[in-house]
């Protein structure tokens, strides 16, 4: 009996058959025909999405990062000073920390508060330190201990906030330092007007000055080589510039620079005029606090001495003059 070796195709096999087949055929692992699309599409990640450089559509992409990448997020948070312009006899109102301690610098060589609030403040050289541990404003008149006669009224809100530096910047130059109180009260003072009248006078004068204006009276004209304007703290350079000649008072003007590399507060009372005379004012304008290589100007008020006030010189030996 022959027998037909053939294979059998599916065709020639019974319907039943067929399925049985395909199910032992998926069963092995074994492909059935090409492979069947069964409908689940998996969409590609982009590269750049991969290395955060591209933003996903909404709802499509998880955003993820490669494994390396640089994070732009800041790993701390800076909070600087707080610089404000202050006028005297106006309020200025700015806020604080609460329980926390806060800082004032202050334009005023030695400052005094006054205050009926519970808040605790104490003063170091220029600056005044407040802390407060309520919420209720905290009102404060600033002036310097020379000259109460010009204070700064501050109102301080406390706020939920960290440690606060307010550095305080007058609108107008200072009217005088404690040198000048000294020397109205001088009994060889050339003025015959009453002391307030001086200090108004020397303040309109300065006031000029800043606004590069020539005051009332005087004549300019460039500073001569031993009309310099010296300072005694480190990290302060002077270069001289100017002289203006009145007639009871010499106004010298200067550049003071910051040759320091870190922030430096003009210690006006270390300044005087290198000139024949006793220096009854100093003034840094527009600031008294510099950074390092800036530059502001200083204005120094000198009483000139007179003729009788004049002690003539000694020749000196080692140069011959005392043969």
């Amino acid at each position: 009996m022959l027998h037909d070796r053939r294979p059998l195709s599916s065709a020639a096999l019974p319907r039943p058959w067929v399925s049985l087949l395909a199910l032992a055929l998926s069963l092995a692992g074994g492909p059935l025909g090409a492979q069947d699309d069964v409908g689940i599409a998996l969409p590609a990640v982009p590269n750049a999405l991969l290395a955060g450089q591209e933003r996903p559509h909404a709802g499509r992409f998880l955003r993820t990062a490669a494994p390396g990448a640089a994070s732009a997020t800041p790993s701390h948070l800076e909070v600087g000073p707080l610089r404000v312009n202050a006028t005297a006899g106006v309020n200025l109102m700015v806020e604080i920390a609460i329980d926390h301690l806060n800082r004032i610098l202050t334009p005023f060589p030695n400052p005094q508060v006054r205050t009926v609030s519970d808040a605790t403040t104490s003063v170091d050289g220029s600056a005044i330190y407040v802390a407060t541990a309520n919420e209720a404003p905290v009102t404060l008149f600033v002036s310097d201990a020379s000259d109460p006669n010009h204070a700064l009224s501050l109102t301080l809100a406390p706020r939920r906030l960290p440690p606060r530096e307010i550095q305080l910047v007058l609108t107008d130059p200072l009217p005088a330092t404690p040198r000048a109180a000294s020397a109205f009260a001088s009994p060889g003072a050339a003025s015959t007007a009453a002391a307030s009248d001086y200090v108004e006078d020397l303040t309109e004068a300065m006031r000029a000055l800043a606004k590069e204006a020539l005051p009332s009276g005087y004549s300019l004209r460039q500073a001569k080589r031993n009309e310099t304007v010296t300072c005694a703290q480190l990290g302060l350079s002077t270069a001289r510039g100017q002289v203006l000649e009145g007639g009871e008072l010499w106004l010298l003007t200067a550049l003071a620079r910051n040759t320091s590399d870190a922030p430096l507060d003009i210690e006006e009372r270390a300044c005087r005029a290198s000139v024949e005379g006793e220096t009854v004012a100093v003034a840094a304008w527009p600031r008294v606090s510099l950074a390092p290589g800036e530059q502001v100007e200083l204005y120094v008020a000198v009483r000139p001495h007179t003729p009788e006030q004049r002690h003539p010189e000694r020749p000196s030996l080692r140069t011959g003059g005392g043969r």
